[in-house]
Parts: C-alpha cells; structure tokens; sequence
C-alpha cells in the first residue's frame, strides 16, 4: 500500500449527506481518506487516473453467509464490510478477526454466531446449514444463557421464528432473548415468517427483520406503522424472493420505508439468487420500492455503517476509512449500474 494515493478525475459523494462533487481527486493516506483536490502528487505517492468514474463508500452487506462465497471476490465486486447471519461460532468468529488484519484477502466481517431456535426448529434441520449454525434453546433462562456464551465479538443476537419448517421459540423464551441482547447492548434480529410471529417479534421488542417478512404475505398498513414507529430496521434481502413473492416483499418494503422506517442494505449472499459484491437484482428490487440511486447508497453505506456501529466506515471523509468503490458516473441515474464495479479499495488498500 502507497503512503498516499490520489485518485484523480472522479466526482465523489462525499460526507454523510453524499454531496457530489464533480471532477475532483481524492486522497487516501494510509488506511484514511485524506480529502479532496490533493494538489501535487508527493514524492512516492501513487497516481490514479478515476477515468470520469463516481467514487462511493464502499457498500456494507448486512446479511452474507460469507462461508458459502468467496471473501476476495465479495471485496473486489464493491462491498468492503459484511455482516454475517449465521454461521458455527467456532468457524466464523476467527475468520471475522482475521478479517481485521491488514492484508486480508476479503471484508471486514462481523459476525452473530449461530440463529437461536427452538429444539428442532429452523435451520436444524436446514440443508444449507453447517452443524452448530442452530443454537436450540429451551425457555427463558436457557437463552439467556444462550447469549451469555457469544463471549467471541458477536454483532448482534439472530433468532428465527419460521413455523413451516419446525418448532418455534415461544413468546417467553423469545422476549428472554430479546432482554439478554439488549442487556449485553446487542440488537435481536430474526429470520421471520407470518404474521402471527411478526406480531410476536413486535411485543418482544425485536430490533430488525433480517429479511422483509418471509412469508408470501401482505402486512397490514397497522403493523407497518408500527414497525417504523418501534424503530424496527428492515434488512430488505429482496433478490432470494422470486416472482408473486418478490412483489409481494417489495410492496411491504416500500410502505415500511413510506411510512419511516429505517432500511439497510442485504442480500443473504450464499442464498439462492444473490452473487458476491454488489448485488444487480437487490438494487433493482429496492428500486422498485421506490429508492432512487442515492436511497441505495445510503442504505448500503451511511445508514448500514451507522446501524453496525462501524463509526469510521460507511462515509467518504476526511479520516474516514479508505473503504472506496469507483462505478460509472451514470449510476447516478441508473442504479442497476451501482453493481458495474470498476476499481474497489479497502482501508486504502487496492482491491481491484
């Protein structure tokens, strides 16, 4: 890594707001971003010529299952950060600390652990899920203890409610959960389906939906306000829906948002459907709920970095990490061309 590079030729959504600024260079020193128009390359610093190309955050994936792609991959197709929502503790928690190490051939990972579940509920029984990405647990001590022994960095305390494939967490053991994230200042995500669990998540004081409510259902205008009014966040994962289903998923999102409801970007990358990087089909999606191209941005950027308390991350600015991704300038008005990755550095590092 050069002690300074300056990207040249590029406009920049800089700062939080994503303020563009046209036909200007950025400077990275080291592992930060060190502002614009850097003026005379010094003496070692490495030249970039951006070609006209837009500059963007480096986008944070807020639900992978990094053990089903390839890290390096994910990094050079523009996404710099990702959250993983189910994995064996014993698997993902190292991996997430190397990921931290300088050098390493990926993202930066954080990680939940295992998805808190019933004895036999989804995803037990699942066949996409390595053994030990389950954690069962029987009543309210039983998962608070379950949560006492993510001592390995978890990023927040996942669970699923999904009554067609197995047991579900009752609403006791659901609120213990709950109470024993919060108390360890973890968020409680779920994987839910129907709305009957979707109620429940609600009077236990679930914090995110790790999916747009997975079953094929229209949710009331009622619960919707709700939602947005509990500060529930939304992690949209639109691209593994397929057709009646998408839309059905896609509407929900785009009422949730309408009404205020906080969105962060996600794809549940080692699902059916999404690839690694920035994903084409989930853009589209949101684009459909009514995000425009900097809506997507923000959501995978600003508004994931905020909500993953990744403080220095997820915003082009003075001191801010390097985290940064170079699309076609026409990505401003074309979304899709978001996934259209040309150049990736992270924390001033070139990955592509």
């Amino acid at each position: 890594m050069a002690a300074t590079t300056l990207i040249r030729n590029v406009s920049v959504l800089w700062g939080p707001d994503l303020a563009l600024v046209e036909r200007t260079t950025l400077a990275i020193e080291g592992r930060r971003v060190a502002g614009l128009d850097g003026g005379a390359a010094p003496a070692g610093a490495e030249t970039v010529d951006g070609g006209g190309l837009l500059l963007v955050p480096g986008f944070v994936d807020a639900h992978v299952h990094i053990g089903f792609a390839d890290p390096a991959e994910v990094l050079r197709r523009g996404v710099t950060t990702v959250r993983d929502l189910g994995w064996p503790p014993e698997e993902i928690f190292p991996l997430a600390r190397a990921s931290e190490q300088p050098g390493f051939a990926g993202p930066l990972i954080r990680a939940v652990g295992p998805i808190h579940t019933a004895s036999g509920g989804y995803p037990t029984q699942a066949s996409w899920a390595p053994a030990g990405t389950g954690c069962e647990v029987a009543g309210e001590s039983d998962a608070k203890a379950a949560v006492r022994r993510l001592d390995m960095g978890a990023a927040a305390v996942k669970f699923a409610l999904n009554p067609p494939v197995g047991p579900v967490l009752d609403h006791d053991t659901l609120r213990g959960l709950v109470d024993a994230a919060h108390a360890a200042g973890l968020r409680a995500t779920g994987h839910v389906y129907g709305l009957a669990e979707l109620q429940k998540a609600l009077d236990c004081g679930v914090d995110e939906l790790a999916h747009m409510l997975m079953s094929e259902e229209e949710i009331p205008d009622a619960v919707i306000v709700r939602m947005a009014g509990a500060g529930m966040t939304v992690v949209p994962t639109l691209s593994i829906r397929f057709g009646r289903d998408r839309e059905l998923a896609i509407d929900n999102l785009a009422r949730f948002r309408a009404a205020g409801g906080r969105v962060v970007y996600g794809t549940d990358l080692g699902n059916e459907g999404p690839g690694p990087g920035i994903d084409r089909t989930e853009v589209t999606a949101m684009t459909a709920a009514g995000f425009d191209s900097l809506g997507v941005v923000a959501a995978a950027t600003v508004d994931a970095a905020r909500h993953l308390g990744l403080d220095s991350k997820g915003v082009l600015g003075d001191g801010m990490d390097a985290d940064v991704v170079a699309v076609p300038l026409d990505a401003l008005e074309r979304p899709e061309l978001l996934s259209d990755v040309k150049m990736v550095w992270r924390e001033g590092g070139r990955a592509s």
